[in-house]
């Protein structure tokens, strides 16, 4: 049997006919304004669904990240905190910045990031906190605004996993700015880069809003990352998918619900932050035979993924920063043990029970 870790067309063929008729609608607009009337109708939609005041769409998750930083005065010599263990353009959008990323330690059960590392690395440059709430999985949100609000920073939530996720019954991306992407890869995604930012306060939509609208009159340039504005094409695509992502949310849980039964003790797992509702844009496994795993699996016909192999502090882009090894023990752990088994909506339960079964035969 072949188990893809992704199969894009199968999923796209469950909404195949609705999102060809959403591209057509696009190609036929007759102006400027009625491409940009479009972007805001789902930006509407992406508001009601997540329980957001405001909503900007623009070209890329990074975009949403720098752009959210710029608008809350983040600049050369300003510190953001963030966790080592996530993918690195969380990192470059504070680099492009000027500013400095703190990195810190995550918590060994749920992978996001540790709290109580964040009170360890605020500094008086300290200007923001990036939880990142990885694999989808809720970051402890309670806590950590309530280290915002002590020390005074903004947060901005890097829930690029996480379209539908929930903490304590509130939908991330609602409680600071929240920063989406919706790649190809993610639960949400149209047809290759494009992302999401998500606000409660008037004066951050106002001002981001000018940043992506490019023009020479009235305003400057406020922002080095221009043009970034959402695509029609991307809306349209995205408009499909929304009205769909609750269906799709539930099967990935149903499918997790599958593994967690069948092999949650044959190997370690990702666990859910408490009172967290997490959306598995990724299923994974922790192991030390993670590599020996990953090999036997391949050979079984299963792809499976390893999304960081190195934890940010350590890569070569950031040597700079002079982080050593054994510096953020858990973050270094995790990228050395993590493995990502196939999570799509569209398996079927055979196709993941053949998953546990020949995992079951890799760990022993």
């Amino acid at each position: 049997m072949r188990i893809y870790f992704e199969n894009y067309g199968k999923d796209n063929a469950l909404l195949f006919k609705k999102t060809l008729s959403n591209i057509a609608d696009v190609l036929r607009l007759e102006s400027e304004y009625a491409h940009e009337n479009y972007v805001r109708q789902f930006e509407a939609g992406f508001a009601r669904y997540n329980k957001s005041s405001h909503v900007i769409g623009v070209n890329s998750g990074t975009t949403a990240l720098q752009l959210s930083l710029e608008a809350i005065g983040i600049k050369a010599a300003d510190e953001v905190i963030l966790p080592a263990y996530t993918y690195i353009a969380s990192a470059l959008a504070v680099s492009n910045t000027g500013a400095k990323p703190v990195f810190v330690d995550i918590t060994e059960g749920t992978l996001t990031i540790d709290p109580e590392e964040i009170k360890k690395h605020i500094t008086k440059r300290t200007k923001a906190i990036i939880p990142v709430h990885i694999h989808g999985n809720p970051c402890d949100m309670h806590k950590i605004c309530a280290i915002a609000k002590k020390y005074g920073l903004s947060v901005i939530e890097d829930a690029s996993h996480a379209h539908g996720a929930e903490y304590r019954g509130k939908k991330v991306g609602n409680f600071g700015i929240g920063c989406f992407s919706c790649h190809t890869t993610k639960i949400l995604s149209g047809t290759g880069n494009s992302g999401i930012i998500t606000t409660d306060d008037n004066n951050t939509y106002e001002l981001i809003s000018q940043m992506v609208q490019v023009g020479n009159d009235p305003y400057p340039g406020l922002t080095a990352r221009t043009p970034c504005k959402m695509d029609a094409i991307q809306a349209a695509v995205l408009k499909t998918k929304l009205s769909s992502l609750n269906t799709i949310i539930k099967q990935r849980r149903k499918n997790a619900s599958f593994y967690v039964n069948r092999i949650g003790k044959y190997v370690r797992l990702q666990q859910q932050e408490q009172g967290a509702y997490q959306v598995f844009r990724d299923f994974v496994i922790l192991s030390p035979k993670r590599d020996i795993i990953a090999t036997s699996l391949k050979e079984s016909g299963i792809e499976t993924k390893i999304r960081y192999k190195t934890p940010l502090h350590l890569t070569k882009f950031y040597s700079g920063l002079k982080y050593k090894k054994g510096d953020l023990p858990v973050a270094e752990k995790t990228a050395r043990q993590a493995l990502c088994l196939p999570i799509s909506s569209v398996l079927s339960p055979e196709e993941l029970g053949y998953v546990c079964d020949e995992l079951k035969k890799a760990v022993k």
